[in-house]
């Protein structure tokens, strides 16, 4: 009897560390830089005209209080385009919403709608939500162009705690070797995938980034110590941030 009772203890002691570390998680990411990025595909021939478009609504978004960015999407996609909205926390999206909802501004979204629905030059393909897991990291950080990658992982739930352990130290090493690093969670829109994005402001900045882990033993040893049964890569893509003309 005592081995079936330590058994269950055992279990209900590892459902509460891991219910703890959800709710730790969850309560930190509501003081988080949030984003949404809607993925659009132009129609054949009219890329520059859903760039204009682009360029006019993400006017409308930032006076509603996003920071926006217009992302192209390279290698590892079908190049298509992000638009990609940020704010410092739930607080500020709350707001930001809101603000996008109302009367005020109202006619404005209504006169760029009529406008951009009769020629549309692209059509949304997907859209995903997501918190940062550095609580530190406000929308303004963002600003400026750069070059990045993505890698989105699937995470065994049961092994959560363990991923983001091992991502927080992947991403000291290769902020130590000259990358800047983000890790969202995914919300709603997705089916709770992390994302994995590295950040260099060119790709003579990632190049050497690259080959610096090439040679960095702290990188040798992590990879050596991957563990396949805690997350699966699905899909990884590179890409650069726009400046609208």
């Amino acid at each position: 009897m005592a081995p079936i009772i330590n058994k269950r203890m055992r279990i209900m002691k590892i459902k509460t560390i891991a219910l703890g570390f959800a709710l730790s998680l969850t309560s930190a990411l509501s003081f988080a830089e949030m984003i949404e990025v809607y993925t659009w595909k132009a129609f054949p021939g009219k890329s520059a005209e859903m760039i204009n478009t682009f360029t006019k609504a993400k006017g409308i978004h930032e006076e509603a209080g996003a920071s926006v960015e217009i992302i192209q999407r390279m290698t590892g996609s079908t190049q298509e385009v992000d638009y990609v909205m940020r704010w410092d926390d739930a607080t500020a999206w709350g707001a930001s919403m809101d603000a996008a909802n109302s009367p005020k501004m109202a006619a404005k979204w209504q006169s760029f709608l009529a406008k951009a629905n009769l020629n549309p030059s692209g059509e949304m393909v997907g859209s995903v939500s997501g918190t940062n897991l550095d609580g530190s990291k406000k929308a303004s950080d963002f600003d400026g162009s750069r070059v990045y990658g993505a890698w989105v992982w699937k995470v065994a739930p049961e092994k959560s705690a363990d991923f983001v352990a091992r991502v927080m130290t992947s991403k000291k090493i290769h902020e130590s070797l000259g990358a800047r690093v983000e890790v969202y969670a995914e919300g709603v829109g997705g089916t709770g995938n992390m994302h994995y994005v590295m950040f260099w402001d060119s790709y003579s900045d990632w190049a050497e980034s690259v080959n610096k882990m090439s040679s960095s033993k702290e990188w040798a040893a992590q990879q050596a110590n991957r563990d396949s049964s805690v997350a699966t890569l699905m899909a990884s893509h590179r890409g650069q941030t726009m400046v609208p003309q």
